[in-house]
C-alpha cells in the first residue's frame, strides 16, 4: 500500500492549489486571452497539477510491504549509563563505555528478530531511539555516541521510567528493560524502586547489570595518564529492582564479566511470539518529481517566450 512518511505536508495542499488557481499565469498566447476550451482549462489545470505533485513529493510517499510470520521476539529497552565514571578501566585496557557499546552491538546482532529502544542517561535520560528493528541504525548510533561531562550524574530512576514509557505501547507479551550502570542514583526525582513498581505494574521485567569492580579502577585524566577512582555503587538496590519485576541482577567486574552477563540475559529471553515485523518502504517521491518536471517543461518554455514582454491587458481584468 502507499503511505506518507510526512503526512502533515498534505496540509499545504489546499494553499498550494488556491495559489496556483489564482496565479496570474495563463496558458497560451501572451497578448490575448486563450480562446480554445482546451487552452482555458489547461491554463489553470496544469499549475494545479504541478502544485499537487510537488506537495505529494514533499510528503514522502512510499510503497510499503509487510511480511508476516513467527519468530522468537522480545521488545527490549536498553538503558545505558553515560556518566563520566564510565571512562574507568577495570581491566587496564578497555574502558567501561567502550566495552558496553561493543558488547551491546554483539547482543543486538545475536537477536535479529527483536526490537530495541535505546535510552542514554547521566544527569537526565534521553531517548536515542524508540523501538525499532533497524539494527544497523542502532549499531551506527552506538558507534557515534560520546560521553559528555556537561550534565553528569546518575539518574537511574528517571531513566528506568523513560524506558517503561518506551515499552508501554508495545504489543509484545515479553517486554524487557536491560539496565547497564556502574553507579548509584544521585540525580533525578524518580527513585529506582518507584520506577521498578511502575514496570512491575505493566508486566515489564528489568535485568540489571552492575558494571565495575568493588575496588578502585583506573581513570584517565586530562593531559594524559591515569588516576585511581572508586565509584559509589548500589548493588543491593539493583537486586531489589530485578527481583521485584521478575528479572535477574547480574554483576560485571570487567568486559569479560559484562559479556557473560549479556549472554545470560540472552539465554533468559527466549519466547516464541507472533510478530508483525516493521514494513519496508520504497520511496516514490522521485516519480512524483519526475512527473512534475515533465509537466513544468511546457510552462518553463512558455515563460521563457514571455520574458521581457509587457503584461497583457486581459490579465488585469481576469
Amino acid at each position: 500500500m502507499i503511505a506518507l512518511r510526512y503526512p502533515f505536508m498534505v496540509l499545504f495542499l489546499l494553499p498550494a492549489l488556491w495559489y496556483s488557481w489564482r496565479a496570474p499565469y495563463r496558458w497560451g498566447i501572451p497578448h490575448e486571452r486563450p480562446t480554445g476550451r482546451f487552452a482555458r482549462v489547461m491554463s489553470q489545470l496544469v499549475p494545479a497539477l504541478l502544485a499537487t505533485l510537488l506537495v505529494l513529493a514533499a510528503a514522502g510517499p512510499e510503497w510499503r510491504e509487510t511480511a508476516w510470520g513467527r519468530a522468537p521476539v522480545v521488545d527490549f529497552a536498553v538503558v545505558l549509563d553515560g556518566s563520566s565514571s564510565m571512562r574507568a578501566l577495570d581491566d587496564g585496557q578497555e574502558d567501561r563505555w567502550s566495552a558496553a557499546r561493543r558488547l551491546l552491538k554483539t547482543f543486538i546482532a545475536g537477536r535479529p528478530d527483536d526490537r530495541f529502544a535505546l535510552v542514554l542517561f547521566s544527569g537526565h535520560p534521553v531517548t536515542l531511539s524508540p523501538l525499532t528493528a533497524d539494527h544497523v541504525r542502532l549499531y551506527t548510533m552506538l558507534d557515534r555516541l560520546e560521553l559528555s561531562s556537561r550534565d553528569d550524574g546518575t539518574a537511574i530512576g528517571s531513566a528506568l521510567m523513560t524506558a517503561v514509557r518506551r515499552l508501554s505501547d508495545s504489543p509484545a507479551r515479553s517486554r524487557v528493560i536491560l539496565l547497564l550502570t556502574d553507579g548509584a542514583q544521585n540525580r533525578g526525582r524518580v527513585t529506582v524502586l518507584e520506577a521498578a513498581e511502575e514496570a512491575k505494574g505493566q508486566g515489564i521485567r528489568i535485568h540489571t547489570v552492575a558494571m565495575g569492580g568493588k575496588g578502585e579502577s583506573l581513570y584517565p585524566i586530562e593531559g594524559g595518564g591515569f588516576t585511581k577512582l572508586k565509584v559509589e555503587t548500589d548493588p543491593e538496590t539493583l537486586k531489589r529492582v530485578a527481583q521485584a519485576t521478575g528479572g535477574e541482577a547480574l554483576a560485571a567486574d570487567d568486559p569479560q564479566g559484562l559479556a557473560r552477563s549479556l549472554l545470560a540475559v540472552d539465554q533468559l529471553e527466549k519466547t516464541a511470539l507472533p510478530v508483525d515485523p516493521p514494513s519496508e518502504g520504497r520511496p516514490l517521491a522521485r516519480w512524483f518529481l519526475m512527473a512534475a518536471v515533465l509537466l513544468a517543461l511546457p510552462l518553463a518554455c512558455d515563460l521563457v517566450r514571455k520574458r521581457g514582454k509587457p503584461r497583457p491587458s486581459w490579465l488585469e481584468n481576469s
